[in-house]
């Protein structure tokens, strides 16, 4: 597994600025919101999380993230070739959450377009 991008896919995606505005929002947003509201929980209430780790619906909604999480690396590494950029993104989605570390992966691999420059 090579841990270093491979230069002839690596290149930036191509977004117009708009399009890395929402990218780079969505992922303030799901790290303030959502991430927010977790830690809080988490820290005020911590019997709360032990709740929902033995509830079936919760399970059910890990597991799927889980899923996801498998399908976004795989994706990462596609489009790196970079075992680091992969366990990058790993540690982006634990710190946060999909809703995170997938449109700040978006933003941080991308640039803006010539044409909207």
């Amino acid at each position: 597994m090579n841990i270093h991008s491979n230069t002839n896919r690596s290149s930036k995606i191509q977004l117009g600025r708009p399009t890395r505005v929402i990218l780079l929002l969505t992922a303030v947003i799901a790290a303030l919101g959502p991430n927010g509201l977790y830690l809080y929980t988490l820290f005020t209430d911590p019997d709360q999380n032990n709740q929902a780790l033995a509830n079936p619906v919760a399970q059910a909604f890990m597991i799927e993230a889980m899923m996801l999480l498998t399908l976004f690396l795989y994706y990462v590494y596609r489009r790196t070739s970079s075992a680091l950029q992969v366990l990058l993104y790993l540690v982006l989605a634990f710190l946060g959450s999909l809703a995170f570390s997938f449109p700040i992966f978006l933003y941080l691999q991308s640039e803006t377009s010539t044409q909207d420059s």
